[in-house]
């Protein structure tokens, strides 16, 4: 059936429960990774009276999101069209204007980006009473014993998703023993659902931006030739955690 989700979209529900067996106590943690990689554009669009998703390639508007960033105003997200055509967030307006003149243009709003996230958040109470924001543009569930009651985790995965996408936002789901996992490969990865045991395997060969460093200590282990989760993993803790701190050791 066809349900109004409290954040202004009918969507299509999931799957009805089809077993009230409880899950086993023994059963290992599983959580499920949500990105939205187009978040600040998706909201937009999905306020707009006509649906952009379903209009011909030739109304699909050029779509940029910009901030104020040391001076300049930058692109910060972009819509789905905007990225097709070669245009990246970081870039000035400027120079997206001088290489596409007819660019819709908004302002970034992290209070509405913020609202929609909470609400979806609200709405994935319907697979799980234990939902938790990432913010800017991500959630983390807990579904432990929860995918038995959708038919499987490959069935709850894929039912959530194509709710999130018929509501107009675009999304990566991953599922994995932990969250930080979870979150890296959705981010970063190609998996879709990681088998219990599987995550140290899985995430070698993510870069080194996938444990969400800052900046400049992500840019200081790539310089020292280190492109990949593996290559970290492999050298001795200490000789990071020296110069790094804990919360790179931590991380991995």
């Amino acid at each position: 059936p066809a349900v109004a989700g409290p954040w202004n979209g009918t969507v299509t529900a999931l799957p009805s429960p089809i077993s009230t067996q409880q899950a086993s106590p023994e059963t290992a943690r599983r959580f499920l990774a949500i990105w939205f990689p187009l978040l600040p554009a998706d909201r937009i669009i999905r306020q707009m009276p006509i649906d952009l998703e379903r209009a011909g390639a030739r109304d699909r508007p050029l779509l940029v999101v910009v901030e104020k960033q040391k001076g300049a105003m930058r692109l910060v997200a972009l819509s789905r069209q905007a990225k097709r055509v070669g245009l990246a967030t970081g870039i000035s307006l400027a120079d997206a204007r001088a290489r596409i003149p007819d660019l819709w243009v908004e302002e970034i709003d992290h209070i509405a980006d913020a609202a929609l996230l909470d609400a979806v958040a609200d709405d994935c109470d319907r697979v799980t009473p234990i939902v938790m924001a990432d913010a800017p543009d991500g959630l983390t569930l807990d579904i432990t014993g929860c995918d038995h009651l959708f038919g499987g985790e490959a069935a709850l995965r894929l039912g959530l998703s194509r709710r999130l996408r018929r509501a107009g936002l675009h999304t990566r789901t991953v599922i994995a023993g932990a969250p930080d996992t979870a979150r890296a490969l959705a981010r970063f990865g190609h998996v879709a659902i990681v088998p219990p045991g599987g995550e140290a395997a899985v995430v070698r060969t993510l870069p080194i931006a996938a444990l969400g460093l800052a900046e400049k200590d992500r840019v200081a282990i790539s310089r020292a030739g280190l492109k990949t989760i593996g290559a970290l993993a492999d050298r001795p803790g200490q000789l990071f955690s020296s110069r790094f701190g804990e919360e790179m050791t931590h991380r991995l």
